[in-house]
């Protein structure tokens, strides 16, 4: 599997699960400030037996797989079933609906719906996103406990993205929670921050469509605590 890095949270006795790359292209993404200095063929990623006997000394309550997107392969597939059988954890998956591993043992699944229109989609990931909303769907059908998100990004993917996803999600269930998440600026792209009243005009439409949506701005994040267990040190 392509597990770049695993950390460990001992106050939420949690392990998140870091993948390198991605299935989507999106234009404002953050990570092309970093995989633009990587030579992957310098890292070194962990097969999934590997992936277990790191976690096993912590024996963690929930394991996160996060970041980036998996890249298909049988590991990758048994990878929650895996982690259940062996801790008895909550798994919890973060993604953006393109490829999912198989759902037996997967506790949680949380999906970046990135635009409703095909046409906006295509232009910022580079794909359909016909999978994505086939695989959100699939989740909520098999029981899964699901929620989802969105980046507003002013004059990209806007308010009347926004509203277009949320009624997706309700044709699907009005109870799945959906966040609308404020852009975080990156350097050397040209997109901008949403203001809090954009935001909260964001939530407030989706909110005519769906029981539980929130909406947050990006902020830094309280990492004391946290300790790698597994990393390749990509921000040297």
């Amino acid at each position: 599997m392509n597990i770049h890095r695993i950390t460990y949270n001992p106050k939420e006795e949690s392990c998140s699960l870091y993948f390198i790359g991605c299935n989507f292209r999106c234009t404002a993404c953050y990570w092309k400030q970093i995989y633009g200095r990587v030579d992957f063929k310098k890292l070194r990623f962990l097969a999934l037996d590997e992936t277990i006997e790191i976690l096993r000394p912590v024996s963690p309550k929930r394991v996160c797989i996060i970041s980036g997107e998996p890249r298909a392969c049988d590991e990758f597939d048994r990878l929650p079933k895996a982690l259940f059988d062996v801790f008895g954890c909550e798994v919890r998956l973060m993604t953006n609906g393109y490829l999912l591993p198989s759902i037996e043992g997967l506790g949680h699944a949380s999906v970046s719906l990135k635009a409703f229109s095909e046409e906006v989609h295509k232009r910022y990931t580079g794909r359909s996103n016909r999978t994505t909303f086939e695989n959100f769907r699939y989740i909520h059908q098999k029981g899964i406990d699901l929620s989802a998100s969105s980046v507003l990004i002013p004059d990209h993917i806007g308010k009347d993205e926004i509203v277009k996803i949320a009624q997706f999600i309700a044709s699907v269930d009005t109870d799945i929670p959906y966040r609308i998440i404020g852009y975080m600026p990156v350097d050397g792209l040209s997109f901008r921050r949403p203001s809090c009243e954009e935001l909260e005009e964001a939530a407030d439409a989706a909110g005519k469509y769906l029981r539980k949506v929130v909406f947050s701005s990006p902020q830094e994040h309280d990492y004391t605590g946290i300790r790698d267990l597994f990393t390749n040190h990509l921000r040297k």
